[in-house]
């Protein structure tokens, strides 16, 4: 018959020192605690399961003090007495725990962001945009709830908080961007499954059509534009960067992201570079004597920043994102009667119908994309000779306009 060990006592527990080896303390019926030579002290229980001896780790004392040390050794036997492995047990609920900790931590915004990361082929623009969209509109409402908890329900009530503030467009192009990161996340396993799979964008969004950014092609009024440009009492770089606005018809982006690293004065050529450009491609756009004298009039100014046009508050960040349509709206411009992105449709326009030049160096001046995949892909340069031309004709366009409305 075994020798029934004498069972603990808090007391003997509580004067155990450490040792020059570990040694135990047995209470009986297998539980023990293990007094380490750095001073801890573990409960664990030995037992035998399906002919094998085994130990369980219960935890550490006095975090675990004797008497629930006790509790978890009868159940565990209790739990041996019904052929159930209690080291299998909290395996099992090792992964549960891990798994729900998993869960918890990947939330819709922790998977977005890695999408987002990972989207090189973006140009730099459109990021930003997509990355204000999902915080505005997606974050601040799911940002934390874990990804795998997000239903179609969630999904139908983000999209239609945006169309019903008007933004119809935008409403659709956020559906397909949350769909894109389910579409992510059940790929690198990551979610089970996509809940926009569940949805029919147009059943639950009304349809959009797309719409023109306003302009003003009347010669007279351009010129009376020009000169209201010209007579801005604002900040001077906002002044500045609106005066060449008309003549470079860049889409905003590039304008209040335009570096000094990218001006080739002696070229007389802006070098806009491929990450910023919607084609992902690079853009040239040839300097007239007009722009040049913009920017060098900004260079003694601010030459020594790396955005030309910074922001109001600070060289080292570039210009945000609603001052050149604000300053518009301070000369007396509605955002119906025009804004910075419609400089694009008055040269277009114009130059269409005005110009002479080819459709195809007018829109590959407006860097959208002309001609068959190779030239796209290769020749940044196309039809540059024309292209200096049409810049020149346009910049003394509008040089006519201005001067011949002051007259």
């Amino acid at each position: 018959m075994a020798r029934s060990a004498k069972p603990l006592s808090t007391k003997e527990i509580n004067a155990a020192k450490p040792r020059e080896k570990d040694y135990k303390l047995t209470d009986g019926r297998g539980l023990y605690l293990l007094v380490t030579r750095s001073g801890g002290k573990h409960w664990k229980l030995k037992y035998n399961f399906a002919g094998k001896e085994k130990k369980l780790a219960l935890g550490a004392y006095p975090e675990i003090d004797l008497a629930f040390a006790r509790h978890l050794r009868e159940d565990h036997r209790s739990e041996i007495a019904k052929g159930i492995d209690p080291s299998e047990v909290l395996k099992v609920e090792k992964v549960e725990r891990n798994n729900l900790e998993r869960k918890e931590a990947l939330t819709f915004e922790v998977v977005a962001t890695a999408y987002l990361d990972k989207r090189h082929e973006l140009n730099e623009a459109y990021l930003v945009r997509l990355e204000r969209a999902f915080k505005n509109d997606v974050y601040k409402f799911v940002g934390t709830t874990p990804i795998a908890d997000i239903t179609p329900q969630n999904i139908i009530e983000l999209v239609k908080r945006v169309e019903q503030r008007g933004a119809v467009e935008s409403s659709h192009r956020l559906f397909t961007q949350i769909n894109k990161v389910f579409k992510y996340a059940v790929s690198n396993q990551l979610a089970k499954r996509n809940p926009c799979n569940d949805l029919e964008k147009n059943e639950i969004l009304r349809s959009h059509t797309a719409t023109n950014f306003p302009t003003i092609t009347d010669p007279k009024k351009i010129g009376v534009l020009l000169n209201l440009i010209d007579e801005y009492s604002g900040d001077y770089t906002t002044r500045m960067a609106l005066t060449i606005a008309p003549y470079v018809f860049v889409r905003p982006f590039n304008l209040r992201h335009a570096e000094w690293s990218e001006i080739d004065f002696e070229a007389k050529l802006w070098r806009i570079p491929s990450d910023k450009m919607k084609t992902k491609k690079e853009h040239l756009i040839p300097l007239t004597e007009t722009t040049l004298k913009i920017f060098e009039e900004m260079r003694t100014y601010s030459g020594d920043a790396r955005y030309i046009f910074h922001s109001l508050r600070s060289k080292t960040s570039p210009m945000s994102d609603n001052t050149l349509n604000n300053a518009l709206r301070r000369i007396g411009y509605s955002k119906d009667e025009i804004v910075v992105h419609g400089f694009r449709a008055m040269f277009s326009t114009i130059t269409h119908e005005k110009s002479g030049f080819d459709h195809h160096v007018i829109e590959t001046q407006l860097a959208h994309s002309v001609g068959n995949s190779v030239s796209q892909a290769y020749n940044r340069a196309q039809y540059l000779d024309e292209r200096v031309k049409l810049m020149q004709w346009w910049s003394d366009y509008l040089d006519k306009l201005q001067k011949d409305e002051v007259l």
